[in-house]
């Protein structure tokens, strides 16, 4: 899940509440594969998003800009109409340093915890059957690597 606090606001039974500042994997996962707003901004280098990124992020070159402590690098990052930023870095730390100026511009950022290490050790299992032979593929997956295993097995048939 998420932690840490920022700005107030008031929850569903008018207890205040305090926004996320990062969010988990395992959340962020959930939220795309339920479609909900939200924008995923990966401030990385261009070499590092090269080699893999969060499917359907929006990048901007801005890591070294950030850690220099630069305040300006986001300044053309809009605001969307719905949801929060997320802000995806290598390992966390630049990650919510965007999501701090971000949040300073008035847009709701989280940042995601532990970055793009995190994502990518997280992992997931998918049944899939296979037509018309009783037998069923077991996908191993990393979310941010794609399959990374697969194992045939024969489910056993009720007689």
């Amino acid at each position: 899940m998420a932690s840490k606090g920022h700005a107030r606001r008031a929850g569903h039974d008018g207890e205040v509440k305090k926004p996320m500042e990062t969010v988990t994997v395992a959340t962020l996962r959930e939220w795309l594969a339920e479609h909900k707003p939200v924008t995923v901004l990966d401030v990385r280098a261009q070499e590092d998003r090269d080699q893999w990124s969060i499917p359907e992020s929006v990048h901007v070159d801005a890591y070294e800009a950030l850690k220099q402590g630069r305040s300006d690098v986001l300044i053309g990052v809009v605001k969307p109409a719905r949801g929060p930023v997320i802000t995806v870095c290598n390992r966390g730390k630049v990650g919510q340093i965007a999501a701090e100026q971000l949040r300073r511009r008035g847009v709701e950022a989280i940042s995601l915890a532990g970055g793009m290490q995190a994502w990518s050790l997280a992992w997931n299992i998918a049944e899939v059957p296979l037509a018309n032979t009783g037998a069923q593929v077991l996908q191993v997956r990393r979310t941010g690597k794609g399959v990374s295993r697969m194992s045939l097995g024969r489910l056993a048939r009720q007689r």
